[in-house]
């Protein structure tokens, strides 16, 4: 029989020893026991070796059912039933035949070993060598759920962890023995007691082997333990251990030499510094996640040499991937610190579809296997103190990928449910397809490993097949070459985008409300599409809300000022936001369609900024606001402070000493962010971005940014090198950060010239914390002035207007790439361009004055293709785009000059 011995760690502090000298338990009586186990197992299969077998031999199966609570008999492989021989080479092999019970196994496969693991929903595990005969098979305890199973790289033990079982370790050198690693005890009977109640203290969540051989379990109460093959300890987290996270460890790498370790909770990223030092620098990076959403970190991986990390983050098909720089960033009590960066992120698009696997192609170039069958191909060059990034997007296969994996020969293999190819990322084509067998109906491929000549897959069946590879020469990965970044965005911006067909949704009339008087505040509106509402001010400083069918679900004087912001937040839609100059912002619900509230002031309760009302209070004068996608809303004053508020927290945060701007501010906006959100501001010839999006984190100025003025003359630069000398007197009227985060726009113009716009571009350099220009676009008297700047994705669309025309043009980063413009002269617009827009899936709006009427023209990204047109009652003052909801299309809602909105379905 099999002999399964416990063992664990004896406190929490200390190390201490799994293994005996000689490989058997560490006490007397222990050491026996196992003896005594293998001389009665060798003695069985003397017995066995001379007699044939007989139908009185119990078979490994009744064996099992007979005698549950002992581990089954390791079995000799020539007493099992045998199995056919693989088929030739080139033909897929079926290791592992599918089963009721073998859905949803766990598998891992031993290269240098040939043997496969598997551990099925009855908590059995076998071994399986790589003809398909089954060697070994060991009950695990079957109140158990299994969790994880892997080799250690060098195939010397397979680790089998269970969820409140611990750790259950195979040695092929001893197959007749598993030992049990299990938390804070010993106990040779490990099938006698109740597994949960003996080990509610080591509830595993996951596990990772490193190359270097150790174990960990990380637990799910933040804690974590580690054991050590090569030296035979082990160590576990205390409670108020630096590395301890707050929530279960979901996901954990080790760096390649297996020296560091990270690991990923909901909403923390720790990273440590030589494992031997138990050294952490705490807190490495957070997740911006709302409450209520479901997510955290899901899956870390280090680059080759462990200066990079990738991290998946997010719930199902709409996780995001964020990149971060590794560095020692100073010495703690332990040892020297390691910081992560954010350097870059990756989200789902209509082009991309979810993203399947994250593949390090050596230190510093990462490949984004998408569903779509797209491989985005991000390069960092590193300087002295910031990145540089390259990035492409490749068409590779058809949609329908499910996993990808990296190839000793360096190739990409992409996995179908029914084929896998192989695709070379230097020379940037796929150079072969292999076929697997078909599949049932409604059965996918779930898991794919590889050895240096076969792919191993796996089916949601519980199958497990055995591919042998091609012969493939090898691929250089230091020899490759990444193309620009905005080309591979702006083919993602396109996507979505058809011909429009409008259909009208919502009218309402200046008589209705809707009112715009001569020399009074002009009308100002917003829709939801997700409440299908809209909401107005107007000239008599009235807010009113109009419901789908156009019935008044809102009326409410406002005090006389001007509207310099109306916006439902982005995130939920719900959220009405009011600023008005010098009386503060209103609040509506528009879920719950209570009163209006009003914010007007602030007081410090318990250290903490909260929303006030009192007369007493310094009172609020906005002049900018913004919502971010996460719900929180941005309120720059008059005196250059500003103001946080979060719709889902109702929490209030405000600007500190550094973060206070000196004169007011004019410009913001929100870098869209899963890891690394921000906020920047803009006043006088100075922009700030802050840092991080806890309210202790706003004070802390992340860039500074004073800029020169430009000369007038319509021209397009590169600027190389980053800002030169400040010169006051710079306004920004606009500041818009790009859909990845890695450039910043802004619309610029003298304070004495206020005619003469510039749009300048800039490059994030979060390393070295400043911003590099790269482009700059001045208006001239052809072209026109810009008055508007929008982001699709990379893509910078810029829409200028001169005194009886206007044009639309396109920019990216780096000059080089086609760039196109509408329409080839300014002056064949239709008439005067009053105002334009951009929807997130590269839909563009451009309005136009036409005598007393006017039109909207209707774009696609990248290529500026007319889609349609809209004719409208009266001259456009102001649009909004809103890209398709589950409800509805495109919807764009229009105001105008003499009073009135349109709301359109396109």
């Amino acid at each position: 029989t099999v002999s399964l011995v416990a063992l664990c760690a004896i406190s929490m502090s200390q190390k201490t020893s799994l293994l005996g000298s000689d490989g058997e338990s560490s006490t007397p009586e222990s050491a026996y026991k196992a003896r005594l186990a293998r001389a009665r197992s060798a003695n069985l299969n003397r017995r066995q070796s001379r007699t044939d077998s007989s139908s009185s031999a119990l078979s490994p199966e009744s064996s099992l059912q007979s005698s549950p609570s002992a581990p089954p008999p390791a079995r000799s492989a020539s007493k099992e039933t045998p199995r056919p021989p693989p088929a030739a080479a080139g033909a897929a092999f079926e290791l592992l035949a599918a089963g009721e019970g073998h859905a949803g196994a766990y598998w891992s496969y031993s290269e240098p070993r040939g043997l496969l693991g598997v551990v099925d929903r009855s908590q059995l595990l076998r071994i399986i060598d790589k003809t398909g005969q089954l060697l070994y098979r060991v009950q695990l305890p079957a109140e158990g759920t299994t969790i994880f199973l892997g080799w250690e790289k060098s195939g010397a033990v397979l680790a089998a962890v269970q969820r409140l079982g611990g750790a259950f370790l195979w040695f092929p050198a001893r197959p007749e023995n598993v030992q049990q690693w299990e938390g804070m005890q010993f106990s040779t009977k490990v099938l006698k007691n109740s597994l949960v109640k003996r080990n509610s203290h080591f509830d595993t969540c996951f596990a990772c082997w490193s190359d270097a051989g150790k174990l960990m379990l990380g637990l799910a109460d933040g804690n974590f333990a580690i054991w050590d093959l090569g030296s035979n300890e082990t160590f576990m987290s205390r409670t108020h251990f630096p590395g301890k996270h707050r929530n279960a460890i979901t996901c954990g790498a080790w760096t390649p030499d297996g020296t560091s370790l990270a690991l990923g909770s909901a909403t923390q990223l720790k990273v440590s510094a030589p494992i031997a030092n138990a050294s952490w620098e705490g807190t490495a990076a957070k997740l911006d996640l709302a409450a209520g959403v479901s997510g955290g970190f899901q899956k870390v991986s280090f680059s080759s040499d462990g200066r990079m990390l990738a991290a998946f983050a997010g719930s199902s098909v709409f996780r995001s991937l964020g990149i971060y720089s590794v560095k020692e960033g100073g010495v703690a009590k332990n040892g020297a610190m390691r910081v992560l960066t954010p350097v870059g992120e990756v989200k789902p698009s209509p082009s991309l579809g979810s993203l399947q696997a994250a593949l390090w192609l050596g230190p510093f170039t990462l490949a984004v296997v998408c569903a779509t069958g797209r491989v985005k191909l991000l390069q960092y060059l590193r300087h002295e103190d910031f990145f540089t990034l390259a990035e492409e997007s490749c068409a590779v296969t058809e949609a329908g990928v499910v996993t990808a994996a990296v190839l000793a020969t360096g190739h990409v293999a992409i996995a179908h449910s029914s084929k896998v190819a192989l695709w070379d990322p230097v020379g940037k084509r796929t150079v072969q397809e292999v076929d697997l067998p078909k599949a049932p109906k409604d059965v996918r491929l779930t898991a794919l490993e590889h050895t240096h000549d076969l792919l191993l897959v796996s089916r949601s069946d519980g199958s497990v097949l055995s591919q042998p590879l091609p012969l493939l020469e090898y691929v250089d990965h230091q020899r490759m070459v990444v193309g620009d970044a905005d080309a591979a965005a702006s083919e993602e911006a396109a996507a979505g985008v058809g011909p429009v067909q409008p259909s009208l949704l919502l009218e309402v009339s200046a008589a209705e409300g809707a009112s715009s008087r001569p020399n009074m505040t002009p009308l100002a509106h917003c829709y939801s599409p997700t409440l299908r509402k809209l909401a107005v001010v107007n000239s008599d400083s009235k807010l009113l809300v109009f419901g789908a069918d156009k019935a008044v679900l809102l009326q409410n004087p406002l005090p006389l000022a001007a509207c310099v912001y109306l916006r439902f937040d982005p995130r939920s839609g719900k959220n009405l936001a009011v600023a008005l100059r010098g009386s503060g912002v209103a609040l509506w619900n528009g879920e719950t369609s209570g009163n209006l509230n009003m914010w007007t002031g602030m007081t410090r309760e318990g250290g903490l900024f909260m929303r006030s009302s009192s007369a007493k209070q310094k009172e609020f004068d906005p002049t900018t606001a913004c919502w971010s996608m996460a719900g929180q809303l941005a309120v720059g004053m008059q005196d250059g402070s500003f103001a946080v508020w979060d719709s889902v927290s109702s929490q209030v945060s405000t600007s500190g000493r550094s973060g206070k701007h000196s004169s007011p501010v004019t410009a913001g906006d929100w870098r869209t962010s899963l890891f690394a959100p921000a906020l920047a501001l803009a006043s006088t010839s100075t922009i700030k971005v802050s840092r991080g999006f806890e309210a202790a984190e706003w004070g802390s100025t992340a860039l500074k940014l004073k800029l020169p003025k430009r000369s007038a003359g319509g021209s397009m630069k590169s600027l190389p090198g980053r800002a030169k000398a400040d010169v006051e007197g710079l306004h920004f009227s606009a500041l818009k950060f790009s859909g990845g985060g890695r450039h910043l726009a802004v619309l610029a113009a003298p304070t004495s010239a206020p005619r003469l716009t510039q749009v300048i571009l800039y490059e994030i350099q979060a390393e070295s914390e400043a911003l590099v220009a790269s482009r700059e676009y001045v208006g001239d008297g052809v072209g026109g002035a810009p008055f508007e700047v929008c982001w699709s994705g990379e893509l910078l669309v810029i829409f200028s207007r001169t005194d009886s025309g206007g044009s639309i043009r396109t920019i990216r980063s780096m000059p080089g790439a086609v760039e196109p413009s509408w329409p080839p002269d300014p002056r064949d617009a239709p008439g005067r361009m009053t105002c334009g827009g951009l929807s997130p899936r590269g839909l563009v709006a451009a309005a136009f004055a036409c005598g007393e009427r006017g039109e909207v023209l209707l774009f696609g990204l990248p290529a500026l293709e007319p889609l349609g047109k809209i004719s409208t009652p009266g001259v456009p003052s102001d649009l909004q785009l809103h890209a398709p909801t589950e409800a509805s299309r495109h919807t764009l809602s229009v105001a105008f000059d003499g009073g009135g909105v349109q709301v359109w379905e396109v």
